[in-house]
């Protein structure tokens, strides 16, 4: 990923603590960058939506004019915390409908390097929820875009870059190296240790073999996958023993590496894809991002 000259943060008001104003002032430790503060709500105070209820318009009006106070101010309060900070901060406030839309907008008009945004902590469920926004934001944000999970991030830690060096679309290798670069760079600047994880699945023929088949082609398909994991590697500066490649199912295996590792951010390719890719891969993406136990670096290719 290039150099961080700014940073567009999505700004939830619902939660007390949201991470993703210590992700960052993280960021900003180590880029100087500025940043711009966005809050999104859609009006729905309206003397329509409750005029069968008998309420009165004015008390409506005076009541959404309270919230947007409420919003403004936290907005203000960020601005004057980082510009004493010594960053050039800024902030935008909207009652777009469609929060995906309203955040689309706004990063077509600041162009920010970076999108961070929190994602959602269900209490009932007692798991990280990825939205609808969220998923419109990962097909269409032009930008990198940084999905802060509600934790703080380990002292001693890893920047995990998911990798697929056989996959059959050409971009994808421009986009693996993109994504071990950045891995690279975030270790540098945060003090973590850079490392790549890649995940193969054998064909069902080979998970099922004939009497013809033997262990020679799950060997042969290792070796392969090795190969071209390594070919990928050249050049890059990740130790061997930073480098992981396992055969199997590859949403458990992979959440289990970043438990593993301590990973503070995993970073993922975002290629465009027809309908039935996105419906098979989609599925996947879901389980890796609900399932994940860190923040989720999304990368689209240049």
């Amino acid at each position: 990923m290039a150099t961080i000259d700014s940073i567009l943060v999505v700004v939830d008001p619902t939660v007390e603590h949201d991470f993703v104003i210590e992700r960052a002032k993280g960021i900003l430790r180590y880029n100087k960058a500025s940043v711009r503060f966005f809050i999104n709500t859609s009006n729905t105070l309206t003397q329509h939506s409750y005029a069968y209820e008998g309420m009165d318009g004015h008390f409506l009006e005076k009541q959404r004019l309270l919230f947007i106070e409420h919003y403004r101010k936290i907005l203000h309060e960020l601005v004057e915390e980082f510009s004493a900070m010594g960053v050039s901060a800024t902030s935008t406030f909207t009652e777009e409908h469609n929060l995906a839309e309203a955040i689309l907008s706004e990063i077509r008009e600041y162009a920010p390097d970076l999108v961070l945004k929190s994602t959602h902590h269900h209490s009932l469920l007692r798991k990280t929820v990825i939205t609808n926004t969220d998923w419109r934001l990962i097909r269409k944000c032009p930008k990198p875009l940084l999905l802060v999970k509600p934790r703080s991030w380990f002292e001693e830690g890893s920047a995990v870059a998911s990798v697929d060096p056989l996959h059959a679309k050409a971009a994808q290798s421009k986009l693996d190296h993109k994504l071990i670069e950045t891995a690279e760079a975030v270790a540098r600047a945060f003090n973590q240790t850079p490392k790549v994880f890649h995940c193969y699945f054998p064909f069902s023929s080979t998970m099922f073999p004939t009497a013809t088949e033997t262990i020679d082609q799950l060997r042969e398909l290792k070796e392969r996958h090795e190969a071209e994991l390594n070919e990928l590697l050249a050049g890059h500066n990740v130790e061997s023993e930073n480098v992981e490649i396992t055969r199997g199912d590859l949403v458990p295996s992979l959440i289990h590496y970043l438990d593993k590792t301590n990973a503070n951010i995993l970073i993922i390719g975002a290629l465009s894809r027809n309908i039935l890719e996105r419906a098979i891969v989609g599925n996947t993406a879901e389980k890796i991002l609900d399932g994940c136990p860190c923040d989720v670096l999304i990368i689209k290719p240049d």
